[in-house]
C-alpha cells in the first residue's frame, strides 16, 4: 500500500510537469517529501481502519499483541502468556533480504520497511536491485525529483518477467532520467561524507541514500519452530498442497512458506489454511502460477504462463499480440507503447497473458480469471466489453485470433465455400 500511494503522488507530479501534452500550462511542483509521506501514511491508515484491533475484536477475533514463540507443538509463549491450541496457522510474512556484500552491514541504508519514513527528498538515490520494489520506488523518486541509479546484477530489469515487457519499462524509466546499470555486480559498499558509495564491476556510484531492494526472506527465525517440530529451511516453512507443515495440525501460509510473495496470494492462502484447519475436508492451497502486477507507468501485468514458460512446457502454442496503440482508450491519454499478449494452445485455450499498459492492473484480473477457468479465445471474443476501455483490447485481440484460427489450414477454404454456398 505505501508504495502504491507514493507512486500516485509521483504520477501527479509527473503529469503537472508534462501538462502541455494535453494543452495545459506545465507546472514544476515544489516537492515537500514530508508532506507527501504524510499523505502516504494517511492512505495506509484509511485501509488499516477496516482491520484495526478494535475492528477485529468487534468481529469476534481476539488480538494478543506481542512476540510469539512455540514452546511445544501445542503451546505458544506470547511474552509470558501461554496460549494452547489444537491447530495453528503461521502467517508471519517476510522481511527485506540483505545480501553479504562487503561493507553493507556497516552503512545506513533503506529498505521497503523504512523508506517511507524519509523526511527529505534525496538528491541522489542509489537502488540496489531491479525487481518489483526497485523499479517502482525508482520511478516514484525520480518523478518526485531525485536523481536515481538502479544497480542490477542481471542483464535487464525484472528478470522473471516477459523480456519484451521488461524492455519497454526499462526504456520508459531511462526516458524519465533513471540511470539503469544492468549486468552490474555490487562488490563493496562504504560510507562517505555525503552519503554512500557502491563499488561495482562497472565502476563506483555515489549517492545520498541507498535503497536495498534485493528481495525478501521468510520471517521465521524467532518462532521456535524447532520446539514445535515444524520443519523449515532458510527458504521457508515446508508445506504440502494443503498448507500443512511437518506437524499436521500446524499450517503455514503466505511469504513464510517461501513461495510467491504477493499480498493477494498470501491472503488467499491464509483463507485456505484456516478453512483446512477448521472445517471437514480440505482444499488445495498452492498454485503453479499467480497473477501479478508491477505498478509502474506503464504497468506490467501477468496472468498464467509467460511465453517462455509456455514454450518450455509445450512447443504447440500460439502467440497473439495487440499493440496498446490500437486501443482507442489508450489514444485518449496519449499512450502509444505497450501491448496485450495472449498465449494459447492450438485449440484456443488460454494459457497465459502479459500486459504492458496504463491499466495493466485491471486487464490482468480479467485475464487471470480466463486462465483459471480455462476459457478459450472465442469465449473472450464473445464477451461484450465496454467501449472505450482498455479491456476492449482483449476483445479485439481475441476476436482477431479466433477468426485466424477459423480460417487457418483446411478450415479456410471450407468456410469460404460454405459462405458462397449459403443462400
Amino acid at each position: 500500500m505505501p508504495s502504491k500511494a507514493l507512486l500516485h503522488a509521483a504520477k501527479v507530479a509527473h503529469q503537472m510537469r508534462h501538462a502541455d501534452a494535453v494543452g495545459l500550462d506545465p507546472v514544476d511542483p515544489q516537492v515537500d517529501l514530508s508532506a507527501v509521506m504524510a499523505s502516504v501514511r494517511a492512505a495506509v491508515e484509511r485501509v488499516h481502519a477496516f482491520e484495526t484491533p478494535d475492528a477485529l475484536t468487534q468481529a469476534g477475533v481476539e488480538i494478543v499483541p506481542g512476540r510469539a514463540r512455540f514452546r511445544d507443538c501445542h503451546a505458544l509463549d506470547v511474552e509470558g502468556r501461554i496460549l494452547l491450541s489444537k491447530r495453528f496457522v503461521i502467517c508471519t510474512g517476510s522481511e527485506p533480504a540483505l545480501p553479504p556484500i562487503p561493507g553493507l552491514s556497516g552503512v545506513p541504508k533503506l529498505t521497503y520497511n523504512d523508506v517511507f519514513d524519509l523526511k527529505e527528498l534525496p538528491t541522489r538515490l542509489l537502488v540496489l536491485g531491479g525487481g518489483p520494489v526497485g523499479v517502482e520506488l525508482a520511478q516514484a523518486f525520480r518523478r518526485l525529483g531525485s536523481h536515481v541509479t538502479i544497480i542490477q546484477r542481471g542483464g535487464h530489469l525484472l528478470t522473471f518477467a516477459d523480456p519484451e515487457a521488461g524492455s519497454i519499462l526499462e526504456c520508459a524509466l531511462m526516458r524519465e532520467g533513471v540511470r539503469v546499470c544492468a549486468s552490474t555486480q555490487a562488490e563493496r559498499v562504504e560510507g562517505t561524507e555525503e552519503g554512500v558509495r557502491v563499488t561495482t564491476s562497472s565502476g563506483s556510484f555515489e549517492g545520498d541514500k541507498l535503497l536495498v531492494a534485493l528481495g525478501r526472506r521468510p520471517s521465521l527465525m524467532s518462532l521456535g519452530l524447532e520446539a514445535a517440530g515444524v520443519e523449515y529451511t532458510e527458504r521457508g516453512v515446508a508445506v504440502d498442497d494443503r498448507l500443512r507443515t511437518s506437524q499436521p495440525h500446524v499450517y503455514a501460509a503466505g511469504d513464510v512458506t517461501g513461495s510467491f510473495q504477493f499480498t493477494h496470494y498470501a491472503a488467499w492462502q491464509g483463507g485456505t489454511a484456516a478453512r483446512n484447519a477448521l472445517l471437514p475436508g480440505s482444499g488445495c492451497g498452492t498454485r503453479e502460477s499467480v497473477p501479478w502486477v508491477i505498478f509502474t507507468d506503464p504497468q506490467i501485468g501477468q496472468a498464467g504462463l509467460t511465453e517462455h514458460e509456455a514454450r518450455e512446457r509445450s512447443g504447440r502454442i500460439r502467440i497473439h499480440r495487440w499493440p496498446v496503440g490500437r486501443i482507442d482508450r489508450a489514444q485518449t491519454v496519449g499512450e502509444q507503447e505497450g501491448f496485450i499478449k495472449l498465449v494459447s494452445k492450438t485449440d484456443g485455450t488460454l494459457l497465459g497473458a502479459t500486459v504492458v499498459a496504463g491499466a495493466g492492473e485491471e486487464l490482468a484480473n480479467e485475464l487471470a480469471l480466463a486462465v483459471q477457468q480455462k476459457l478459450r479465445l472465442a469465449d473472450l471474443a464473445r464477451s461484450i466489453h465496454v467501449y472505450p476501455t482498455y479491456g476492449i483490447g482483449i476483445q479485439q485481440l481475441s476476436s482477431e485470433a479466433t477468426l485466424a484460427r477459423l480460417t487457418r489450414g483446411w478450415r479456410g477454404p471450407a468456410l469460404r465455400a460454405l459462405v458462397r454456398w449459403r443462400p
